[in-house]
């Protein structure tokens, strides 16, 4: 074998480790949903503990709006596709109030330690005001007729820590 076949095979190796390697930053998990609020699992990566927790609360927030969770809303997303120049949505996570922390409950703080790349990684439980959430985004006119249903959410009485409930 040459070097360039050895080079190659190395390669076609670790590109095809790095893409079966789980990256929990987006991983957005519901956990229990009642009455008017549902708390979800997610992780946040920044250089400090502030920042990190503030990137899980966004990544539930940006996950609820844009992507969808699963076993939540049938796992469809809030907003409809071609919304994005909404004045709502661009200022959601932006400026001095942004408008996704009135609609966040509380949040637990379940580990914090550092990742491999040296940056603060924490594991948080995030409480959410969904149908304040589902109320403003149809007011909002993004939902594009898309109705929440509880019907379409798997409503674990439990949370998958074994807690009887969050609240």
């Amino acid at each position: 074998m040459t070097y360039k076949q050895i080079f190659l095979i190395l390669i076609c190796l670790l590109t095809t480790m790095s893409a079966f390697a789980e990256d929990n930053r987006d991983k957005v998990e519901v956990l229990v949903v009642e009455e008017n609020v549902a708390i979800f699992s997610a992780e946040g990566y920044a250089s400090n503990k502030k920042e990190a927790i503030l990137n899980a609360i966004k990544s539930v927030m940006y996950r609820l709006l844009y992507d969808g969770v699963e076993d939540f809303n049938d796992g469809s997303p809030i907003v409809a596709s071609g919304h994005g120049t909404n004045l709502w949505l661009k200022n959601f996570f932006d400026g001095e109030m942004p408008a996704y922390k009135n609609l966040v409950g509380g949040i637990e703080l379940v580990d914090m330690d550092k990742s491999p790349s040296g940056e603060v990684h924490c594991k948080t439980n995030v409480i959410v005001r969904y149908t304040q959430l589902l109320q403003q985004a149809t007011a909002q006119g993004v939902t594009g007729g898309n109705k929440y249903s509880q019907k379409n959410t798997s409503r674990p009485q439990t949370a998958k820590s074994g807690k009887k409930s969050f609240l």
